[in-house]
């Protein structure tokens, strides 16, 4: 009885230590492509759609373009004055969901946008990012 017991205890720990990250991962989600893309509004233009030769689009570029300059960043790889630094706070997870996230977005300077335009593009990401919940 007393190994049975013991046994037991062994299985119930080892299940709690094995099942402990997974619980954690799932109580912090990464944030939506969405979310995360909205910190590079102040240089990128809203929506990615700032066109400024200093400063490209965001707005259509290709996943695997986006990607591969975000981790050529973050590695050191690619000449950066800022974007190096910038790049290091992302996860490849990450860099994904806001490579995906600005990929659909229009190819079309913001000052062209209108301000319905805006909400019905931030209405349709946080849909997305909720899953149809608000």
């Amino acid at each position: 009885m007393r190994n049975k017991l013991l046994i037991g205890a062994l299985i119930s720990a080892s299940t709690i230590a094995l099942t402990h990250p997974a619980l954690a991962d799932a109580q912090n989600p990464i944030a939506s492509g969405a979310a995360m893309a909205w910190q590079c509004a102040p240089c990128h233009g809203t929506n990615g759609q700032e066109f400024l030769e200093a400063m490209p689009p965001l707005a259509g570029m290709p996943v695997e373009q986006f990607t591969k300059a975000m981790i050529a960043y973050r590695e050191g790889t690619r000449p950066a004055i800022i974007m190096d630094r910038v790049a290091r706070g992302f996860t490849d997870a990450e860099i994904d969901a806001m490579a995906v996230w600005f990929e659909k977005q229009p190819v079309k300077q913001w000052e062209n946008t209108s301000l319905n335009e805006a909400q019905e593009i931030n209405n349709k990401t946080e849909t997305q990012a909720t899953g149809g919940q608000k």
